[in-house]
């Protein structure tokens, strides 16, 4: 049997929860129609990006005035929107907008990070990042990235290039190495590296790690001996070889459109070549014209 004691407590937890219930709605209520605190806080996340979208811009593109944001409701404001109007812009990847407890509105921004900056003939320069999206070039700033340039159209578009610039920024080396990276009419690619005086016929974005490989074989193997200057074309765009052009004049200009075109000697060495010893490479190597194979 339930003693009278028992059922006062029962009734008395059931008020005190109606009452806490009720409390909360008020107050929930009250803080709803509280007003937001002047100023948006802006964090900018740390990569390539920092110093190209800074808080102040962030600022400037949200539209909104920091200054009145003091006369907001807070159940008024609408981070969603806030989110999808900054998410929008080309130099933001995420965007991430709360309100704090003391009121006050923040958005986290994680910049685009680009990979290269594309010169195209006809079309204002811009950056792209690693998922092909183009981010506007800013006059106002720099970065260090590889340069793009050339012929792009709808079957070799510059996006094609971003197996290869992926490669490129996981490598150190790679990064230190290549300078500008060309798309001659029809899609060859030169690469133009940070050592003067010579340029690398790429060929296409196929079998990457493996035309490193070679070119790395060549610059390891073949260059000491030969000298840095003995050579103005590298190509490694034909399976399994490396074609080196010789030189005509020493430190000629080089029209990187038609470089292998306008040049009449060639060197032929095969993959397996450049893995000996160089003393044997440099000797095998022959002065006559040679038949540059097919492409793969």
């Amino acid at each position: 049997m339930i003693s009278r004691n028992s059922i006062m407590m029962c009734v008395l937890a059931a008020v005190l929860l109606a009452y806490l219930c009720f409390a909360m709605m008020i107050s929930t209520d009250a803080a709803r129609r509280e007003t937001l605190k002047p100023g948006l806080n802006v964090s900018v996340a740390d990569t390539l990006m920092t110093h190209f979208i800074t808080p102040g811009d962030i600022v400037r593109e949200s539209g909104l005035d920091p200054d009145t944001l003091g006369r907001c409701r807070i159940d008024l404001f609408d981070l969603g929107a806030l989110e999808k109007h900054l998410g929008a812009s080309d130099k933001v990847e995420s965007v991430n907008a709360w309100i704090s407890a003391s009121g006050r509105v923040h958005v986290d921004v994680v910049p685009m990070t680009p990979v290269a900056r594309v010169f195209e003939k006809g079309h204002a320069s811009y950056y792209i990042n690693a998922q092909g999206k183009k981010i506007s070039a800013d006059p106002r700033y720099h970065l260090d990235v590889p340069v793009v340039l050339g012929a792009f159209d709808s079957v070799h578009p510059a996006t094609r290039l971003l197996p290869l610039l992926d490669h490129i920024a996981r490598d150190p080396d790679l990064s230190a190495l290549v300078s500008t990276l060309v798309q001659e009419p029809g899609g060859n690619i030169i690469i133009v590296p940070t050592i003067v005086g010579h340029v690398i016929n790429f060929g296409d974005t196929t079998d990457v790690d493996d035309k490193f490989r070679r070119l790395r074989s060549f610059y390891l193997q073949v260059v000491p001996v030969r000298g840095w200057e003995m050579y103005d074309t590298i190509a490694v765009k034909w399976r399994g070889r490396i074609v080196a052009s010789r030189r005509k004049s020493r430190l000629a200009p080089t029209n990187l459109a038609t470089v292998l075109e306008d040049s009449l000697i060639y060197e032929d060495f095969d993959d397996e070549s450049t893995m000996t010893d160089p003393t044997t490479v440099a000797e095998g190597l022959a002065d006559e014209e040679k038949i540059i194979p097919k492409n793969d």
